[in-house]
């Protein structure tokens, strides 16, 4: 074989490895359901700045995340829960037949900026196994938040 067909077979070759390599993986990722939302000020037991997360699970769940910090988060952020300082917040689900049940795992916020609807997503988990995994857009409440 010439040394010009040897390298656009190689190169061809290369080529479809890429694709193939980019594309893949790809396929293979789940498509997370986006639940409605709605996000508020809030207070943080110590009366500090705070704001509280209310997805829509299903129509009987709400699944409720306080994060324990000013509403003013520019750069991509993740959150873990339980938190063992207690200072980042709480999750839990809250629904028609069981009273609160605390949620273990994390949620990422894109970025909380009180002037836009708030996107990102979450991965947690009850005391009994149960998943609730998905994404969110939450649109502000304009309610007045009295701390301390």
């Amino acid at each position: 074989m010439k040394p010009r067909k040897l390298f656009i077979v190689i190169g061809l070759a290369i080529l479809v490895l890429g694709i193939t390599c980019f594309t893949f993986p790809k396929r293979d990722q789940e498509t997370k359901q986006v639940f409605p939302a709605t996000i508020g000020r809030d207070c943080a037991p110590w009366d500090g700045s705070a704001f509280t997360l209310s997805i829509q699970y299903d129509p009987a769940s709400t699944i409720m995340i306080s994060i324990w910090q000013s509403p003013d988060i520019k750069l991509p952020s993740t959150f873990s829960f339980p938190d063992e300082t207690g200072r980042a917040g709480q999750a839990y689900i809250l629904s028609e037949l069981d009273p609160l049940t605390p949620l273990s795992g994390k949620i990422f916020f894109q970025r909380v900026d009180r002037e836009s609807p708030v996107e990102g997503e979450f991965d947690l988990r009850d005391e009994n196994g149960i998943h609730f995994k998905g994404n969110f857009i939450a649109e502000w409440e304009h309610k007045p938040v009295y701390c301390g």
